[in-house]
């Protein structure tokens, strides 16, 4: 009886500390990552557009990563900024998120959105595309400036001075289009040596940026090159070009880095692309959205990076890396 007693006590002494320390451990551990919900509303939902594809796969790896609870919603194309507003308006209605990850389509009119977010307690980080608000936490994107200062520095090394020039542009009253034209005006201005005819906007569609490209070969002939600056603007220019037989003649430096645009580099179509980082775009946005609801300081931009390809470096190893960002 001795015997028995003599194992019983320790063991019972051993359970109570055990279950003590795992209720110690549990009631003083931190909240897991996974309480966090963030969702996302970016410019545009539909699967045929890389670069919004490549960030969606960017946002998944870190929320995977950090335990995140991520949704992502959008419009179904880019041009429809009132449908963005509709669904911002009803994710903070019916269903606020720890933190708002905001790619806005409209620099101005997402403005109240975001100043209604911040006002229920949601924390709110720009992500590609800024908007009219002092009261974001973060905005991640590329330098879009530097982006349109590399577009032009480009096709003024690439192009005899004095050949006319025009902007195909995106979607009017988006930061990204307002930047990068601002940057390619500020490097033609500077050079002043290559007339620019104007600006046109295809609202993010190819079948646009095929037509603009159409009307400016036949009302200029001679027009030196194009400035495209997203992935349908630059789709949709070059194969008008091919189409028209002035591929190679006028020169045609573009915007981001879908396979397609790739293939029309190595083709000599496209002389070059100025591609942006979105899988770090979209990975760095989460993570700062976990850091935004966690009360962690953080810088009031991140910039992503931009690079210019062209057909001689676009084999490099590093450049390869960004051009096909998969995940293990």
């Amino acid at each position: 009886m001795f015997r028995i007693r003599s194992f019983i006590m320790p063991a019972i002494l051993a359970f109570i500390l055990l279950a003590g320390s795992l209720i110690i451990l549990f009631i003083t551990q931190p909240s897991p990552e996974k309480a966090i919900k963030v969702t996302a509303v970016i410019k545009a939902i539909a699967n045929d557009q890389e670069f919004w594809e490549v960030i969606k796969t960017g946002m998944r790896a870190a929320a995977n990563e950090f335990g995140i609870t991520l949704d992502i919603q959008g419009p179904w194309v880019e041009s429809d900024v009132d449908g963005q507003i509709r669904i911002t308006e009803n994710i903070l209605k019916n269903d606020p998120p720890t933190a708002l990850i905001l790619a806005a389509a409209d620099y101005i009119r997402l403005a109240p959105l975001v100043e209604q977010a911040v006002s229920q307690g949601i924390r709110v980080i720009a992500m590609d595309s800024g908007v009219a608000s002092s009261r974001l936490v973060t905005f991640v994107t590329t330098n879009n400036i530097e982006g349109g200062e590399k577009v032009a520095a480009e096709m003024l090394r690439i192009l005899e001075p004095g050949r006319k020039l025009a902007i195909i542009n995106h979607v009017q009253g988006t930061t990204t289009a307002m930047e990068r034209e601002e940057g390619a005006r500020k490097v033609l201005a500077q050079d002043g040596r290559y007339p620019l005819l104007g600006v046109w906007f295809t609202e993010n569609f190819e079948e646009n940026a095929y037509a603009i490209t159409v009307n400016l070969l036949k009302e200029y002939p001679d027009l030196g090159g194009i400035l495209a600056m997203n992935e349908f603007s630059t789709l949709g220019t070059a194969r008008a070009l091919q189409d028209q037989g002035h591929a190679g003649k006028v020169r045609l430096v573009g915007f981001d880095s879908s396979l397609t645009e790739i293939q029309l580099i190595e083709q000599g179509v496209i002389a070059a692309t100025v591609i942006q980082k979105p899988f770090n775009m979209g990975y760095l946005a989460v993570r700062a959205a976990r850091d935004a609801a966690a009360n962690r300081p953080l810088p009031p931009f991140i910039d992503t990076g931009s690079v210019l390809i062209t057909a001689d470096n676009l084999y490099e190893p590093e450049n390869q890396k960004l051009l096909f960002p998969f995940v293990d």
